[in-house]
């Protein structure tokens, strides 16, 4: 009957439990933090791609739509933007290059006379910053058809 007696001496064993599940629950709190904050840092990182991923798009949309541009290149390369033109927006910019690349024949299915139009062949190329200097480059290739000289 001793063996039963001391089973019943349970004394400080609720403190041991209490410290093990609180210990538990540090533990598990201090993943659970650790976790949010890594998401977190994975949506902010996101967020300032796809700000610098606008801008290289602005960028690119403002080389291919800028008559400017097309006028002034020659056979050489220009660098965008162009006469005092901005494409900052709130944190983020966009600088880059329009380089010409040939003249040939118009590109197929557009119903141009090729022997009245030429194409004229131009890559773009733009970086896009956005916030905490994150950097984006885009390339995109522009036909202008103009009649032949």
């Amino acid at each position: 009957m001793r063996y039963k007696d001391g089973l019943k001496d349970e004394g400080g064993m609720a403190l041991v439990l209490a410290l093990v599940m609180l210990t538990l629950m540090s533990v598990l709190a201090t993943i659970m933090f650790k976790v949010t904050d890594h998401e977190m840092q994975i949506s902010r990182n996101y967020s300032w791609r796809q700000d610098a991923f606008y801008a290289a798009d602005s960028g690119v949309e403002y080389a291919q739509t800028d008559a400017n541009i097309y006028t002034a290149i020659g056979l050489g390369t220009i660098n965008i933007p162009v006469g005092g033109a901005s494409l900052a927006a709130g944190a983020s910019d966009a600088t880059g290059t329009v380089e010409f690349l040939a003249s040939g024949n118009p590109p197929t299915g557009l119903g141009v006379d090729a022997t009245m139009f030429q194409g004229n062949y131009y890559l773009i190329k733009v970086t896009g910053t956005g916030r905490s200097n994150s950097t984006l480059g885009l390339e995109s290739s522009v036909v202008r058809i103009v009649p032949r000289p």
